[in-house]
């Protein structure tokens, strides 16, 4: 990492609060690259890579074909979900198509890959609680917890040997050395901000920051911990691991949005499909007992709930309600009728949601670097060793696995009937013959029901408790894992075991799973997101308007 000069400290103090963007009378905070010459082509995504604490990272940059080097622009950063490229992440997301309607540089980092397990790529990144179970409370279940999980960078000190071992993504610094908390904010993602402010032309009033899954979770974090930076946050559903929320100090205009069919990262309860614990909206924006004051009074919010209107109001069934009049910067909460994964399924929906709510946000108060106007600044952090790379280096979704399934005839197509040990359950956008786990008890600690069967997973892992046959292609490389599935939206806690075949998925152009992934299902199924926490993979399922339940 470099350190720079600022010099950026002004007499004058203004509130460190966002405001509502008003265009007639915006007066723009030029970063210190304006007037240089960018080196990002503009009207096209770029890919470079620099250097962190000794990590190197990949990052994407679309600059708008608007851009003008003497006229400060905005900047979104996106942030990916767990295994998802940061090329994956551009076409699913839809950041890009309104970076041209907007006039945003839209930027795609890359969290760390150093996981040598099978059942990767594991792109992540290190937030919200992520690798800092058991205290105060274990993040997961006894069932959930698995050593293939253990990044490289946590391997050190003896970490990772908690039982469960919980700890699931990257420990390397991103945003800050453990992954929460408020001081030292000097991680990958801070000195990328500062990068790209010294090498274009950046309204450093106008920045802000957004994610999906574990991005999302990353987003919440940002939000945090650059508080007196980021403009507006939008995190896409994610949360904070239960006992690690938190609130930025100051005030923080947000949106968050869940999927009503979300069981993998929930809105609105606890425990996820996968053996997870995380925190409730609700505890989020009011506050919970593990020591945060919530959102709401971070930005000053008071009176009631009410409709916040969107343009995209309906669809999808979406609904918007904004927690009172805020003094900060609006705070924002969203349903729609969709599991976990970017809203409507498509990124023009998701892409559309979450830039309309960013640009209305502006942040007076940051003159650059991160740092506040009339306060004293540090000198920045810059990355190290910045290159302009061809493309993208990143790895195969898939690559590695082997063949797991035989021939036969779970996994179904539920209008051609399932087996007697089988229900049919709803999956990603459609339903399947799904094997039900029986329970054998409940755990001492959590008093969560303790299911037949291994729970979760990324990769195949013989004798999980799942039936391993279906009517596959001799090629096909999807495997069984066992997950909390059933008819209720809190189906962990009320016992709802079943197993579900997953799938590997690659990205077509508009961040959906191709026609490589479906091949992996059996029958007429397809290879759908929104149900697992490794968002390079997917579930096969039936498509309802085929298929009649039985």
């Amino acid at each position: 990492m470099v350190r720079g000069v600022c010099s950026l400290a002004l007499p004058l103090f203004v509130s460190a609060n966002s405001i509502l963007h008003n265009p007639e009378t915006h007066v723009p905070r030029a970063s210190s690259g304006c007037g240089s010459s960018s080196p990002y082509s503009a009207g096209k995504t770029s890919t470079a890579s620099g250097t962190y604490g000794g990590v190197k990272y990949q990052y994407r940059v679309y600059v708008p074909t608007s851009y003008n080097k003497n006229t400060p622009t905005p900047l979104v950063t996106q942030h990916h979900g767990w295994g998802v490229s940061a090329s994956g992440e551009e076409k699913g997301s839809g950041i890009t198509t309104y970076a041209e309607k907007y006039g945003y540089i839209a930027v795609y980092p890359q969290g760390s890959n150093d996981n040598t397990n099978s059942g990767g790529p594991w792109y992540s990144w290190n937030a919200a609680g992520t690798t800092l179970s058991p205290n105060p409370v274990a993040t997961c279940t006894a069932q959930a917890g698995t050593n293939s999980y253990c990044y490289t960078s946590c391997e050190s000190g003896g970490k990772c040997n908690d039982k469960p071992q919980c700890w699931w993504t990257t420990c390397n610094n991103e945003v800050t050395p453990t992954g929460t908390g408020y001081s030292d904010v000097t991680g990958f993602v801070p000195s990328l901000y500062n990068t790209l402010e010294s090498q274009l032309c950046i309204d450093t009033t106008r920045e802000f920051g957004a994610g999906e899954s574990n991005g999302g979770m990353f987003a919440y974090q940002l939000g945090v911990d650059m508080a007196s930076r980021l403009a507006a946050v939008v995190p896409e559903f994610g949360s904070f691991h239960l006992g690690h929320n938190e609130a930025p100090k100051t005030g923080v205009p947000i949106l968050e949005f869940h999927g009503t069919q979300d069981t993998t990262v929930p809105a609105n309860k606890s425990a996820s499909g996968d053996g997870y614990f995380y925190t409730t909206v609700q505890d989020i924006y009011y506050g919970g007992k593990y020591n945060s004051k919530g959102w709401r009074s971070s930005n000053g919010c008071s009176g009631s709930p009410s409709h916040y209107p969107t343009s995209y109001d309906g669809q999808y069934s979406l609904y918007c309600v904004s927690e009172g009049s805020c003094t900060g910067g609006d705070v924002v909460r969203c349903s729609w009728n969709g599991g976990h994964n970017w809203y409507g399924n498509n990124p023009t929906s998701n892409g559309g949601l979450v830039s309309e709510f960013l640009m209305k946000w502006t942040k007076t108060s940051h003159v650059g670097y991160g740092c506040t106007e009339g306060e004293s600044c540090a000198d920045p952090e810059f990355l190290e060793d910045v290159t302009l790379l061809e493309d993208e280096v990143e790895e195969i979704v898939g690559a590695g696995w082997e063949t797991t399934l035989s021939s036969g005839s779970h996994f179904a197509d539920p209008k051609d009937g399932c087996q007697d040990d089988e229900d049919v359950i709803d999956l990603g956008l459609g339903h399947i013959c799904s094997y039900k786990v029986s329970t054998v008890g409940v755990e001492d600690v959590t008093g969560i029901p303790i299911a037949n069967c291994s729970i979760g997973g990324a990769a195949p892992v013989e004798n999980n408790g799942c039936p391993n046959d279906a009517k596959v292609s001799s090629t096909s490389k999807a495997f069984p894992i066992c997950l909390a599935k059933g008819e209720t939206d809190d189906p962990y806690t009320n016992g709802e075991f079943h197993c579900v075949l997953v799938c590997p998925c690659d990205y077509d152009e508009v961040g959906a799973c191709g026609e490589e992934a479906h091949a992996h299902c059996p029958g007429t199924s397809t290879c759908q997101r929104g149900e697992l926490r490794h968002r390079g993979q997917g579930v096969c399922t039936y498509s309802k308007a085929t298929s009649l339940t039985v």
